[in-house]
C-alpha cells in the first residue's frame, strides 16, 4: 500500500529530540534541575545543558529560574501538552511488548519513557517504511551498515524482534508495524509543540502536509495555498497525492496533517473526524464540439456508445456512477480507461470523443475557455460531501489551522 514518506515532516523548523522532551517533562514535574537530575540518574550539569541546548535551538526561554527551582515560561507552558501527548504515544507503543519482556529488559522500560536515541528511531521508522536497510540508509543519508547497527542495538535494548529477514526484504514484525505509528505521532506532537511556541510570538511558522483528493486539486487547494502563503510567507506547504488508503495511513501516523476532498461518511475510520464544507454533484464532461453537444436531450444509451474515462473502482465517484447506471437498468461500458490522474483524464477527453464525469469545479477554467463542455443531462444522486478529514481528538498545528481555515473560507464562497 502506498503511504506518505516519513520525511514529509522532517524539514523546516528546529525539532525537539525525544530525550530532550523527556528531560523537559522531568524538570517540569520536579520544578527543579537538581531533583530532575536525580530522577533521570544524570548529573545536574548534564540536565542543565540539555535545557539550555533546547532553549538556544528554539531561541525561546522554556523556564524562569529562581533560587529554589524553576517554573515554566509561557513558551514552556505551550510546549508542555504536546510533550505530554508525545509521551502518551510512547506508552501506547509499550502495549505491544509482552509484560514478561518488559520485566526482563529494564532498558525497554526506559525506551517507552522516551529515553532513546533519535538515531535509533530514525532507523526503525525508515526501515519499516522502505523494507530495506540500504533504502533506509539512502533516506537518512547514512550507510546501510549504520542502519543495521542502530536496529541491532534497539532490538537488544527492547528484547523484541523488529524485522524478519526474507530473501526480498526486511519484513516488519507485528511490534514494529504497530509501534511505528505511535512513535511517528509522538514526534509529530513535538513538532507541533515547536510551531505552537512560535505562534505565541505572533508568527505562524512550520510545515503543513495536506493529503489532496481529486476534487480539490485544480481550484480549491491551489487557491487556499496562494492565499495562506500571502498572509504567512514563512510557512512550508507540501501536498500528498495518493489513493485514499495511503493518505489515511499517513494521517493516522502524523505524516499528513489533514485530508481535503470527498468524505467517506460511514465508511470513515473511527479514529478520524470528518467536517463537511460543501456538496457537489457530477456532470458529464466532453470536449467542446463533441457530437453529443447538439443532442437535446442527451440519452444514456447515446452516452454509452462513446468511450469512457473514469476513476478506478472503489473511489466515491466510480461508486456513484455505477449506482446511477444501475437505477436505469444499465451497465458500465465493457471497455473503460481507468486513471487516477486528472491530467490524463482531461487530456483523453479534450483530444477525443471520450466521455467522463467530473465536478464542474474541477474543470471550471476549461469550461470558461471553451475547451470542454458539460452536457445537459440530469445526474441525480451524484452529490458528494466535500470537506476536511483530521485525526479524532487531535488539534491541528497553527500552520495547519491557517491552511484549513483558508480552505473553509473558499468553500464557504463556493457553497
Amino acid at each position: 500500500m502506498n503511504s506518505v514518506p516519513a520525511q514529509a515532516h522532517n524539514q523546516g523548523m528546529e525539532a525537539i529530540r525525544v530525550r530532550q522532551a523527556r528531560t523537559f517533562l522531568e524538570v517540569t514535574d520536579k520544578g527543579s534541575i537538581t531533583k530532575a537530575a536525580a530522577a533521570l540518574n544524570r548529573s545536574q550539569t548534564s540536565v542543565t545543558k540539555t535545557i539550555q541546548d533546547m532553549e538556544n535551538a528554539l531561541g525561546l526561554e522554556l523556564f524562569s529560574r529562581f533560587s529554589r527551582g524553576v517554573k515554566l515560561s509561557v513558551y514552556g507552558e505551550t510546549l508542555l501538552p504536546k510533550a505530554q501527548a508525545a509521551l502518551e504515544e510512547f506508552r501506547k507503543a509499550e502495549a505491544f511488548v509482552p509484560p514478561a519482556t518488559l520485566r526482563a529488559f529494564h532498558s525497554a522500560e526506559r525506551f517507552f519513557r522516551m529515553d532513546v536515541s533519535d538515531k535509533w528511531l530514525d532507523a526503525l521508522i525508515a526501515a519499516a517504511e522502505t523494507r530495506s536497510a540500504a533504502a533506509a540508509g539512502q533516506q537518512l543519508g547514512v550507510t546501510s551498515s549504520a542502519v543495521s547497527a542502530s536496529l541491532r542495538k534497539l532490538q537488544d535494548s527492547l528484547g523484541v524482534t523488529l524485522f524478519e529477514r526474507t530473501s526480498a526484504a526486511l519484513e516488519p514484525t507485528s511490534f514494529s508495524r504497530n509501534a511505528v505509528r505511535h512513535l511517528k505521532l509522538a514526534r509529530n506532537y513535538l513538532r507541533q509543540g515547536v510551531e505552537e511556541m512560535a505562534s505565541v510570538t505572533g508568527v505562524i511558522r512550520g510545515r503543513v502536509v495536506v493529503g489532496s483528493l481529486p476534487f480539490v486539486r485544480t481550484r480549491i487547494l491551489p487557491q487556499a495555498i496562494i492565499n495562506v502563503l500571502s498572509a504567512h510567507p514563512q510557512l512550508d506547504i507540501a501536498t500528498a497525492e495518493l489513493p485514499y488508503d495511503g493518505l489515511i495511513t499517513g494521517l493516522r501516523c502524523g505524516d499528513v496533517d489533514f485530508l481535503l476532498g470527498a468524505l467517506r461518511g460511514r465508511d470513515a475510520d473511527a479514529d478520524v473526524c470528518e467536517e463537511e464544507l460543501l456538496r457537489d454533484g457530477l456532470s458529464v464532461i466532453v470536449r467542446f464540439g463533441h457530437p453529443l453537444m447538439g443532442c437535446e436531450p442527451v440519452r444514456w444509451e447515446d452516452l454509452l456508445e462513446y468511450p469512457w474515462v473514469l476513476p478506478h473502482q472503489g473511489t466515491p465517484t466510480r461508486l456513484r456512477i455505477r449506482q446511477l447506471l444501475a437505477k436505469r437498468g444499465l451497465k458500465e461500458p465493457e471497455h473503460i480507461v481507468e486513471t487516477r490522474s486528472f491530467v490524463i483524464q482531461r487530456g483523453l477527453v479534450m483530444d477525443s470523443d471520450s466521455v467522463t464525469m467530473l465536478s464542474r469545479h474541477q474543470v471550471q477554467r476549461e469550461l470558461q475557455a471553451g475547451m470542454l463542455a458539460a452536457l445537459n443531462i440530469d445526474l441525480p444522486g451524484t452529490e458528494r460531501p466535500i470537506g476536511l478529514t483530521t485525526r479524532a481528538q487531535d488539534v491541528l498545528s497553527p500552520a495547519a489551522r491557517a491552511l484549513a481555515d483558508e480552505v473553509r473560507n473558499i468553500t464557504a464562497k463556493l457553497g
